[in-house]
This record gives C-alpha cells, structure tokens and sequence, in this order.
C-alpha cells in the first residue's frame, strides 16, 4: 500500500511529536514509530523540564550546571544555545496544550533538576 505526505516524522517522542504538529499547518504528517504512538522515552521521562524558567535562574548558572553535570563531555555551544532556546519552546509547549502541572495560585510546579542549583 502506497502512502503520501508532506512530512515524515520518524518517532513519537515529544520532539516529534512537536514537530509534526507544528508541521501540520503546512501539509499532511505521517508519524513513523516502532511500536505504538504513545510509547516513547518522553512517556517515562520523570516530568520535568530543565529550563531557565523564574528567578533566581539566570542562563550562566544553567549553563554551568549542565556543563559541570556533563562531565566534560557537552559541547559548550550546543549546551549555550540549547538552554537559551528552552524557554521559548516550552511557551511552545504551553502554546500546543501541553498540560503542565500548576500549584493552586495558578503558578507552575517548578522543581529542582538533577544536577542544577536552582529550580
């Protein structure tokens, strides 16, 4: 069976998965998986994001973080842009629905990641 598509998307992870509905408003996506849609690492992922996001997390100290975390193994570049580019994408995130988890003033649940000083 023959199958067209704009756009092939191979995983369903959710950078796939953002990407194909970002996607989505130019053509039609086919998402390509191993097993079923759902099934991905970002499934058992333990929730949390680490982004510069509030105060008192500035990008320098993030950066730090990650490169000490690293282990001398990240490439410092990628790390620099990476960690400036995430709060972005995760208004992204907020943008497409994605129902992050929210404290009862209606502020999110920020936690502390492994490997960084602050949340």
């Amino acid at each position: 069976m023959r199958k067209r598509t704009d756009f092939l998307v191979i995983g369903s992870g959710i950078a796939g998965l953002t990407f194909a509905l970002k996607a989505a408003r130019y053509g039609k996506v086919a998402i390509v998986t191993k097993s079923a849609l759902d099934d991905s690492n970002t499934k058992y992922a333990q929730g949390g994001i680490a982004a510069v996001f509030s105060k008192p997390d500035n990008f320098e100290k993030h950066i730090r973080d990650t490169l000490i975390a690293g282990d001398g193994i990240c490439n410092e570049e990628v790390v620099r842009m990476v960690v400036q580019e995430a709060p972005a994408r995760i208004q992204d995130l907020i943008q497409l629905g994605v129902p992050f988890d929210k404290k009862k003033d209606g502020t999110y649940d920020l936690a502390k990641e492994g490997g960084h000083t602050e949340h």
